[in-house]
């Protein structure tokens, strides 16, 4: 449909097209852009003082007279050498062991927080014996806020493993007794010569 309209359109736009042409480009002066009204502004003051940038200014003149400015060239350093005797080395060169939980227990643990070894400690004692083992103590004991054990207790579980005690019992399975389909020896007939 553009292109109907455009070829229908085009006599009517393209006519008198080089006279147009002709007037815009015989114009002694182009038509400026509108000015941003801070630019009118500036011209309209230069235009009152027209000696502005002429003039010189005694008191920032003075002010540029009393600055002074000193450089100095920095300190050269010493390249840091790779193998400097400061830097010792490594006395464990053997394989690192895998850690427990998959990464490195931290040496220190600041207040407030748990490792993963103390948190699955303290929430399965909680588990096993909530008396006992009461919020107040393991908050006195891992140095932890009592409201931030509470969610922790409430939302994070130990899983439990449940072992029958009676291991000779019959485990009644899920499937059919009887299999759907059936395995029957197929005899498989072979080419001959067809000498017979």
């Amino acid at each position: 449909m553009g292109k109907v309209l455009s070829v229908m359109f085009r006599p009517l736009r393209d006519y008198n097209l080089e006279s147009r042409a002709h007037k815009v480009i015989s114009k002694e002066k182009p038509i400026p852009a509108p000015k941003h009204h801070s630019d009118l502004k500036y011209t309209e003051f230069l235009k009152e003082y027209p000696d502005v940038d002429q003039s010189k200014n005694e008191a920032l003149n003075k002010f540029l007279q009393d600055v002074y400015v000193t450089s100095r060239d920095p300190t050269p350093h010493a390249p840091l050498d790779s193998s400097s005797a400061k830097r010792p080395l490594p006395l464990h060169r053997g394989i690192v062991d895998d850690a427990e939980f998959g990464f490195r227990e931290p040496d220190s643990v600041p207040y407030g927080r748990a490792t993963l070894k103390s948190a699955l400690k303290f929430i399965s004692a909680h588990q096993t014996n909530p008396k006992e083992n009461s919020i107040k103590k393991i908050a006195e004991e891992y140095k932890l806020h009592e409201d931030t054990l509470v969610n922790i207790l409430k939302y994070y579980r130990v899983f439990e493993v449940y072992i029958p005690s009676n291991k000779a019992s019959k485990v009644s399975f899920a499937g059919p007794l009887v299999p759907r389909k059936q395995i029957v020896a197929h005899e498989q007939k072979k080419l001959t010569d067809g000498k017979d």
